[in-house]
This record gives structure tokens, C-alpha cells and sequence, in this order.
């Protein structure tokens, strides 16, 4: 009798059989060449190339339509495993391009992506690489940006449900093209802090532009459908040698409404 029940404690328990099955077929997936992942679920992806590695740990080139010439990178990932619980998949994530670089956490959800606590350096001849204008030989430091989008047909949900973090540039000259002539105006240094705001029954991500006394400079807002409210101020448009207008600095006196990245460069005058 004591023999018999000595075996059976030997005997691994199906409990134990389950589980190691489960973290045997975790393990077969993170080993997946990440490559045979995205031909299989994204085989008409034009923006990522040279995929390596796994789903664990990988990296690749990926590639962005620009005005002038495709602007290209690379990206590297460490899978967080812990994000499973949650329902959804989470990496640490690096993004590299010319002298830009970018790294936080990037989630993905049924129904959502998040971008946590991206900090780095968005580098001058990245951005004229991306809209049609003269700017400063300045980067803009990303502090900590953290940004949550729901999508979905349900127009109150969707968009932009949380919003973090700020943006801070040393500014300078810019110019920037309109018809056949180019308008220069002196950009003070400033800085964008984000939030998340609810407008005309949209989820929005608002950013506020203000100068290094706190004073508004403008406001963009930026809805799910990757529509852009562009608002300026009187104080910032003072900067403009050729403006002649005359209203109390905190009023807003250019609006404009236009696709996110496409049509900045063609942006009316004020």
C-alpha cells in the first residue's frame, strides 16, 4: 500500500502536463521567425522590409511616403510577455532614423493601441522630410509621450481616449511655402503639452503650444479620422515680419482644417 501510494506521487499530475504543454507551445510561437509572421498577416505591407529575428526579439527596416524621397528606418523590439495578461501585445520598442530616435513601450489591443512613455530626439532633417518647409537646424525632444487610440464604427469611442506628456523645441526661422511665395516667421522656443480632449463629441488629442512664460501660442487638435485644427495666436503670429494684424495676443486669429502631415505644406497664409 505504501509502495503504490509513493508511486503516485511520482507520477506528474495532468495539471502539471497542461502546463508545461502551454509554456511548450508560448515557446514555439515566440520562436516564430518574425518575418513569416508579418507575410502571413500583413502580406501587402509596403512599410516594413528586411524583417529579422522573432517574436521575442526582433528588429526591421520599415519605410514612410514623403513629398521628396521615402523616409526610412529601422526598429528594433523586446516582446513583454506580461501584456498577454491583459489582452494584448506589448513590446519595448526603438525607432531609428538619420539622427532621430525614439524609444518606450507600444501596445497592441483587440480594439486599441497605446504608446507609453516614448521619449528621444525627433531630429531637423527628419521633419523636412515630411513637410515642404525651411525650418531650423533644431531637433524636438519627445518627453515621455504617452497616447491611447481606440478604434471602431462607434464614433463617440473612437479616437484618442488618453493623452500624455509634451514636446519642446528651441525654435528659430521657418519658412514655409504658399502659392509662389514663401512666408518667414520666428518661431520662440516653445513647448507642447498633450492631453486628451473631448470637442464636438470626438475623441481628440490636444496639443497646446506655449512659449517659456506660459503664454498661449496655439492649439492643435487631432481626431480619429487623422484630421488636424490647426489655431494660431496673435502673440505668435507677431513673429511674422510681414503680418500686419493688430488683436489681443490670446486671440486666434488663423484656424485651419487639413489632413495630418498631408497639406502642411501647402497651408493657406494668415
Amino acid at each position: 500500500m505504501s509502495q503504490s501510494s509513493t508511486s503516485s506521487h511520482k507520477r506528474p499530475r495532468k495539471l502539471w502536463w497542461l502546463i508545461g504543454l502551454i509554456l511548450f507551445a508560448l515557446f514555439a510561437v515566440l520562436q516564430m521567425p518574425a518575418a513569416w509572421v508579418i507575410q502571413k498577416y500583413a502580406p501587402n505591407n509596403n512599410y516594413v522590409q528586411h524583417v529579422s529575428g522573432n517574436l521575442w526579439q526582433g528588429s526591421a527596416i520599415w519605410q514612410m511616403p514623403a513629398p521628396d524621397a521615402p523616409l526610412t528606418g529601422t526598429a528594433t523590439w523586446v516582446w513583454q510577455p506580461w501584456q498577454l495578461f491583459l489582452g494584448r501585445i506589448g513590446a519595448d520598442v526603438e525607432i531609428n532614423t538619420g539622427q532621430t530616435r525614439l524609444e518606450g513601450q507600444v501596445k497592441l489591443g483587440r480594439s486599441a493601441w497605446q504608446v507609453d512613455d516614448m521619449s528621444g530626439k525627433i531630429a531637423p532633417e527628419t521633419l523636412t522630410s515630411v513637410v515642404d518647409w525651411q525650418l531650423p537646424n533644431t531637433p524636438i525632444q519627445v518627453n515621455n509621450v504617452s497616447l491611447q487610440r481606440r478604434t471602431g464604427s462607434d464614433a463617440q469611442a473612437a479616437g484618442f481616449s488618453e493623452a500624455d506628456g509634451q514636446l519642446t523645441w528651441v525654435g528659430g526661422e521657418v519658412g514655409y511655402p504658399s502659392g509662389s511665395k514663401v512666408f518667414y516667421i520666428t518661431m520662440p522656443a516653445m513647448r507642447a503639452e498633450l492631453s486628451q480632449e473631448q470637442k464636438s463629441d470626438k475623441n481628440m488629442l490636444h496639443i497646446n503650444l506655449l512659449n517659456n512664460q506660459d503664454k498661449r501660442l496655439g492649439d492643435l487638435y487631432i481626431d480619429g479620422d487623422n484630421m488636424v485644427d490647426v489655431s494660431l495666436t496673435q502673440r505668435l503670429l507677431e513673429n511674422m515680419p510681414e503680418y500686419q494684424g493688430q488683436a489681443p495676443q490670446d486671440t486666434s486669429v488663423v484656424s485651419v482644417r487639413q489632413p495630418l502631415l498631408t497639406g502642411l505644406s501647402s497651408a493657406g497664409t494668415p
